[in-house]
């Protein structure tokens, strides 16, 4: 497997488990402590970012074996692993790309942000970065990238 790909799957893992303790913590706590509240929304941009370098690495070493469209978005990273056959569940590919689209609310709305949508994030969608690692994986290894 590509060492870039491995490091950003390390820190992935590394986020993801940070994410699933903070969605252990009730809301009432969660919302009324920012600390919880800001270190959740880092750590969920640094996991979606991780998501994104992974893909944007997978694409590349694809190109390497066949045409593959370049991403203009980051959302159209998802979608371009989806043509490429990365990502199989068409559900999946929408759900990742609205989390792209969340990663730049994170990034250049974060004043709009509030503690409802983050931890809802936490208990109903971390899952999709689950499925979108092992998808990763195995494409790799199907096609010893």
């Amino acid at each position: 497997m590509d060492e870039r790909i491995k490091e950003h799957l390390k820190h992935l893992n590394r986020y993801m488990l940070l994410l699933k303790d903070a969605r252990q913590i009730p809301f009432d706590k969660f919302q009324g402590d920012s600390i919880y509240r800001g270190s959740s929304e880092r750590y969920l941009h640094l996991a979606i970012e991780s998501c994104l370098n992974i893909g944007n690495r997978v694409l590349a070493l694809s190109q390497l074996e066949k045409p593959v469209k370049t991403p203009e978005t980051y959302a159209d990273i998802f979608k371009e692993l989806y043509h490429l056959g990365v990502v199989r569940d068409p559900d999946l590919m929408e759900r990742l790309v609205r989390m792209a689209k969340f990663r730049n609310r994170l990034v250049h709305l974060y004043w709009e942000l509030n503690a409802e949508t983050i931890y809802q994030i936490l208990q109903d969608h971390l899952s999709d970065l689950d499925q979108f690692k092992e998808s990763v994986v195995e494409y790799l290894k199907e096609n010893r990238l």
